[in-house]
């Protein structure tokens, strides 16, 4: 049976440098989403506006190795948290059948425990948000209860599994944890409650800060966030990464990122790059 709905798929050059290398990852986006986010920037396929195609488990299996054979760095699982019960099966299949490149499970964060405990050995790379240290805040902007405790729970369950971030000879990602953090205008309490959190899962994680907030989607309801961020904002949270101890990750650069990460679903190739540099 064709159950699972995808927008889109295909080589994509603006995740982390890690993930995208130099040949793209091979990003499957799934359609809807377990949150609600009033700003987010793929709300046209999350909040239900394009409903995508259906595929079953053996066209998704046919899909990832289409990926593979196209050069793909891995195999990006994009929002695949309410799918989860087919794409056990998927990623079991495919490794099973020969799959050789990583699978990235790239996620909102919150998810269940015993979800991710069924992909212990199946996901080898972990890519979640930490959005919100707040709960007050996701409740607000993505209509959830209890976020920063669920998502704290479900990075920790990542880190136990799949460990820091290991990369090959050319700087490829192989297996690991990489934890995302979006900066909110005017909610640097938030962020660096965030940080503090991701800094204490390991010494050595891997972080990625995304200065990318664009107000789309319905964020013009909310005048606080109906903005961009500043410089000033932003030079605010690299002074208190530094001040944190980060040693890895990456930062993405300030000019021109924001709006270039805003993708058209109704496009044959809805994106364009981002840039990102070495946090350190």
């Amino acid at each position: 049976m064709k159950n699972v709905r995808v927008s889109w798929y295909g080589l994509h050059f603006g995740e982390e440098p890690p993930i995208s290398g130099t040949k793209g990852s091979g990003t499957i986006f799934f359609c809807h989403c377990n949150l609600k986010c009033v700003y987010c920037q793929n709300w046209q396929i999350s909040q239900g506006l394009i409903e995508g195609k259906k595929y079953s488990i053996e066209d998704l299996v046919k899909i990832m190795f289409e990926l593979e054979e196209k050069g793909a760095h891995n195999v990006n699982l994009v929002s695949p948290t309410i799918w989860n019960l087919y794409l056990k099966e998927v990623v079991s299949k495919a490794k099973k059948s020969g799959l050789k490149i990583p699978v990235v499970w790239n996620s909102n964060g919150y998810e269940e425990v015993d979800t991710l405990v069924g992909f212990a050995g199946i996901v080898d790379i972990y890519l979640p948000d930490y959005k919100y240290s707040d709960d007050l805040l996701a409740e607000k902007y993505s209509k959830v209860k209890n976020y920063s405790q669920k998502a704290q729970n479900a990075i920790l369950e990542m880190q136990k599994q799949v460990g820091n971030l290991v990369l090959d000879e050319k700087g490829i990602a192989k297996k690991g944890l990489i934890v995302r953090h979006l900066v909110l205008p005017g909610e640097l309490e938030n962020t660096k409650r965030c940080l503090e959190f991701i800094r204490s899962v390991s010494p050595n994680i891997h972080l990625s800060l995304m200065s990318q907030y664009n107000p789309v989607y319905q964020a013009e309801k909310y005048p606080e966030i109906n903005r961009i961020i500043t410089k000033d904002e932003y030079e605010n949270v690299l002074r208190y990464i530094d001040s944190l101890g980060f040693t890895n990750g990456w930062i993405q650069e300030f000019e021109g990122s924001t709006g270039c990460l805003n993708p058209d679903f109704t496009q044959k190739n809805p994106f364009l790059d981002v840039k990102y540099k070495e946090l350190v």
